[in-house]
């Protein structure tokens, strides 16, 4: 058991799980592109390859403040798009664009951006905000456990 702990931990501060993790976004990403993002099985392949490029950023995070930071940071960053588009950047096109504006493909580029930023990386960030707050947390009990086992005994 212990050497599988050790492979792990091997592979985990080594190059070749930056390159293994990278590849897999780039190949889940293309697998995006051929299905699209305007189906249940895009929007799934769409948040995997996200949560891996989020995974390979914050693998090396050992705060848990860092994880609380990207949670709420997605919660709030997503209110913000959403506010900017609906308030801001729709009324601007009618202005500067008439009453048609929102059939151009400018438009469109752009609602599709924004529709995705706000789809693929609120759900992923919140999620790993969780679950890296929650492994973290559960690291640092265990070794406060080892800890006082080590120094009663």
């Amino acid at each position: 058991m212990q050497t599988i702990i050790q492979r792990l931990s091997a592979l985990k501060n080594s190059r070749l799980a930056t390159r293994v993790l990278l590849t897999l976004f780039a190949a889940l990403a293309i697998c995006v592109i051929f299905v699209g993002l305007d189906n249940p099985t895009g929007i799934i392949l769409g948040w995997l390859a996200t949560a891996i490029l989020l995974a390979e950023l914050t693998r090396r995070w050992r705060k848990i403040r860092y994880f609380l930071i990207l949670l709420f940071a997605s919660f709030i960053g997503a209110i913000i798009l959403s506010f900017l588009y609906v308030e801001v950047a729709f009324p601007l096109a009618g202005w500067l664009g008439g009453v048609n504006a929102s059939q151009s493909t400018a438009w469109r580029i752009f609602h599709v951006i924004i529709s995705n930023i706000i789809l693929l990386l609120t759900p992923v960030g919140i999620f790993i905000g969780i679950v890296g707050t929650i492994w973290l947390i559960i690291l640092r009990l265990v070794s406060l456990r080892k800890r006082s086992r080590t120094g009663s005994t």
